[in-house]
């Protein structure tokens, strides 16, 4: 905590985050269900979104719009995340996706917590992604609108994205087993991507 402090001091980053951040902690202590996707957001910002907007510190870009490509790409990780762990969540009791969502498709809690793979399951699973996806372009085009010298300052987080991106298609194809292994990228592969993606930002 003392080196974290020196750091944060260091790097102006705000109490206020690491506040929102504890906070979004202690919501996995008491919470296990999540009514509407307005509630999830709060969650995914508090968890997700927040560790962006401390990493932009970290990282230097000075655009407005660079907080914007954080929170929306924060939200798309932490959407990925709970796709990618409906299994293991449920294995915990625990659900996150919103029960509006659920009865949206006609998917029960019991569905989930007993894994049955179902169609209502993988509509439901069609349809986060799809959400996730808007995060993800909407991300994009925050980038977009940054200066040359905040895109390159952000090749990290990028990189981030390349992989999450993947993660994400491997979970959309149509053979995904939604309560099978968690889906992962091989070395080789994230490596090949943290590559590309260094290199276009190098070119541009």
């Amino acid at each position: 905590m003392v080196s974290l402090a020196h750091h944060a001091n260091a790097l102006s980053i705000p109490k206020a985050y690491f506040e929102e951040l504890i906070k979004g902690v202690e919501m996995d202590l008491v919470t296990r269900r999540y009514a509407t996707f307005d509630e999830l957001s709060l969650y995914c910002y508090r968890v997700a979104s927040i560790v962006g907007l401390i990493c932009l510190h970290v990282f230097g870009p000075t655009s407005p719009h660079a907080q914007d490509y954080a929170v929306d790409l924060g939200m798309a990780f932490q959407l990925t995340n709970i796709l990618r762990d409906i299994g293991t969540d449920a294995e915990q009791g625990r659900i996150y996706l919103p029960r509006e969502d659920l009865s949206r498709f006609g998917c029960s809690e019991t569905d989930l917590l007993q894994r049955k793979d179902g169609p209502q399951v993988r509509e439901l699973v069609r349809f986060e992604a799809g959400r996730a996806r808007e995060y993800y372009a909407k991300a994009q085009a925050a980038l977009e609108s940054l200066p040359p010298g905040d895109r390159r300052a952000l090749t990290v987080a990028e990189i981030m994205r390349a992989v999450y991106s993947r993660i994400l298609e491997r979970i959309e194809r149509p053979d995904h087993r939604v309560f099978g292994p968690r889906v992962r990228l091989s070395t080789s592969n994230r490596l090949a991507l943290a590559t590309g993606v260094w290199l276009r930002s190098r070119v541009s």
